[in-house]
């Protein structure tokens, strides 16, 4: 096994832990991924929390694995003053949603809801959460 699938496999193994163990999606996809890559995830994890549940545990918007996901991005390549350049940021977000879309065929925490069925629910977000986490990595590790 190469590093790389090595970061990968214990990022997807800290992200499930996180989410058994009582950090919803969104915190425990940004926290695992930051945390494998050497960074603190205090911050980025507390920004996370009200991006659980599709926004604010509503459901109703973006699956939070997603909007951890777009956390993380940001705390490691976002923009820190004004006018700074946002290109980097954008392209790894847009390419996180694109994959997220082809794996699960939706963003939205509902319909992802729907489509596992409630009896599903806590089996099939973890699945999400691991997948979102490897899919993430592979992009960070593969760089800009």
């Amino acid at each position: 096994m190469n590093q790389e699938t090595g970061e990968t496999n214990s990022a997807m193994e800290k992200a499930g832990t996180y989410f058994v163990n009582g950090f919803h999606c969104a915190e425990a996809v940004a926290a695992a991924v930051l945390e494998t890559l050497g960074e603190e995830p205090g911050e980025a994890t507390a920004h996370a929390t009200a991006f659980g549940g599709g926004f604010g545990g509503t459901y109703m918007e973006a699956c939070g694995a997603l909007s951890g996901s777009l956390i993380a991005i940001g705390h490691l390549h976002g923009r820190r003053t004004p006018g700074g350049q946002w290109k980097l940021p954008a392209e790894l977000g847009a390419d996180i949603r694109s994959r997220f879309l082809s794996a699960f065929g939706t963003t939205n925490c509902a319909a992802l809801r729907d489509i596992f069925g409630e009896e599903n629910q806590s089996t099939e977000c973890l699945r999400v959460v691991k997948e979102t986490t490897r899919s993430l990595m592979e992009i960070l590790i593969a760089g800009p």
